[in-house]
């Protein structure tokens, strides 16, 4: 218990450094401000700054409320208490990365290939996180790698996640190495990201199904 408060601190701290981070940047920016950019660089669409500047500090309170609501309505609750560090560790992981994202949209917004690449290396981290204590995530209806083969065998679940943290780790240290590879076009970085997270993704969904019909013949 005493962990999960300090982690709730944590997040709540970030929050507000959110809004001070807006507060102070306010007056010194643009009236508007890149809301999307392409793995080109180019802008694809803007929005007014004020709600550029309370984006990020949003999107941290709604997380922030609906990762403390999810355990709480998942019939399988009680498989949460037996990884809520790890949980609590993701949860302001989370909430940290939104912090950086403050940053660098607000100070970086003339420097798309910067923040890309900042981006794709702040979610590739998350990623290797994710990776590197997998093992530990039990059964739920909506954390984990749920298919229909994971979900209706815990073996399966079992080793799927440990197969997967595996993959997840080696995807976020390549992609984390890419985006720092400033020799490599960015938009060569954002495809190779989102390439080698759906080819994860389809892998360890095909390879729960293998496991799940190998163990259930």
């Amino acid at each position: 218990m005493k962990y999960k408060v300090s982690g709730n601190v944590i997040m709540l701290t970030c929050i507000v450094l959110m809004l001070v981070i807006a507060l102070v940047l306010y007056p010194s920016l643009p009236e508007e401000l890149p809301r999307q950019w392409g793995f080109d660089g180019q802008v694809n669409s803007t929005w007014d700054k004020f709600y550029a500047v309370l984006f990020a500090p949003f999107v941290s309170v709604l997380l922030w409320v609906f990762t403390y609501v999810m355990p709480r309505i998942d019939p399988r609750r009680e498989s949460y208490e037996k990884f809520s560090g790890f949980y609590m560790r993701f949860r302001v992981a989370l909430v940290v990365f939104f912090l950086g994202m403050q940053i660098i949209t607000l100070t970086q917004y003339n420097n798309p290939d910067a923040v890309i690449r900042l981006i794709i290396f702040a979610v590739a981290a998350i990623l290797t996180l994710l990776g590197n204590e997998m093992g530990r995530i039990r059964p739920t209806w909506f954390f984990g790698i749920r298919t229909p083969w994971t979900l209706s065998d815990e073996r399966v679940w079992k080793k799927t996640h440990r197969v997967g943290g595996r993959w997840f780790v080696g995807l976020g240290i390549l992609n984390m190495v890419a985006a720092i590879l400033f020799l490599v076009p960015v938009m060569a970085i954002g495809f190779f990201f989102i390439i080698s997270s759906v080819a994860v993704s389809l892998g360890l969904t095909v390879y729960s199904y293998i496991l799940y019909r190998r163990l259930n013949g």
